[in-house]
């Protein structure tokens, strides 16, 4: 077993996520569970634990696909606020979770679980038209 975000198939992350596509220096990939609807995660391209370990290029290319990818998500879905958060005890590639979060609604307030009890799964051509929109909004 490889590498959950290096691995070209990774039964793991297909099975939780769609890929949007490539950035400057990450790739972006949209979750399938919504419940937060428009919850993306973005991963660095090169196999890095930490952002530390980035060259000074590296981490100025992945900051700039963090607030393009987390403003495209804004714009499209109009969350009150985007919640980040980069983790990976588990999973060491650095990546950061972008979770949208809507005032009233599901999580809000507090901070975001990374498993949810209660996914909110869409049909395959709602996940389309998100993966499209985020395409468009980013230049993809």
């Amino acid at each position: 077993m490889g590498c959950f975000y290096c691995d070209e198939h990774h039964e793991g992350r297909e099975a939780l996520m769609f890929e949007v596509g490539k950035m400057k220096a990450g790739t972006l990939y949209l979750f399938k569970d919504q419940a937060h609807k428009g919850r993306c995660a973005l991963a660095l391209g090169t196999h890095k634990k930490e952002l530390c370990e980035c060259t000074e290029q590296e981490r100025h290319d992945f900051a700039d696909d963090l607030a393009a990818a987390s403003g495209a998500v804004k714009k499209l879905w109009g969350c009150t606020k985007i919640n980040l958060g980069s983790y990976g005890d588990t999973n060491p590639h650095l990546h950061f979770h972008i979770v949208p979060k809507y005032e009233g609604g599901f999580e809000f307030g507090g901070s975001f679980a990374i498993g949810n009890d209660q996914p909110v799964f869409l049909g395959d051509e709602e996940y389309q038209e998100m993966i499209a929109a985020l395409k468009k909004e980013l230049g993809m």
